[in-house]
């Protein structure tokens, strides 16, 4: 097992998780283009290199299992990187929303 992939997928989903809380709200300072949702990118890119760990550690048990595992693990990855620049609205909490200035998030919030 890679013991980096191991240590940061856990440190990785823990930042994600805290951002989409609304704790830590630190890298919103970027407006738009890169960075703009990259506290959300955390728990993606997390997630990707937890389950890379898992799969690198079942390696020797099995194979095909760890393959499956490493296919699975490309689908939070490539929504991490594509989250470095953007998410769409379903992967965005409505406090994120409603600080952007989304006209339904805003609405909704209102009620």
């Amino acid at each position: 097992m890679n013991p980096l992939a191991a240590l940061l997928g856990p440190v990785f989903v823990v930042m994600g998780v805290v951002a989409y809380g609304g704790a830590w709200k630190g890298w919103i300072r970027v407006r738009r283009g890169y960075g703009s949702t990259m506290g959300f990118a955390w728990l993606w890119l997390g997630s990707a290199f937890t389950i890379a760990a898992l799969a690198m550690a079942i390696d020797d048990i099995s194979r095909p299992a760890a393959m499956a595992l490493v296919i699975v693990a490309v689908i939070p990855l490539l929504v991490a990187l594509v989250g470095f620049f953007w998410l769409p609205r379903f992967l965005l909490p409505s406090w994120f929303r409603v600080l952007r200035g989304d006209p339904d998030a805003v609405k909704q919030a209102q009620r």
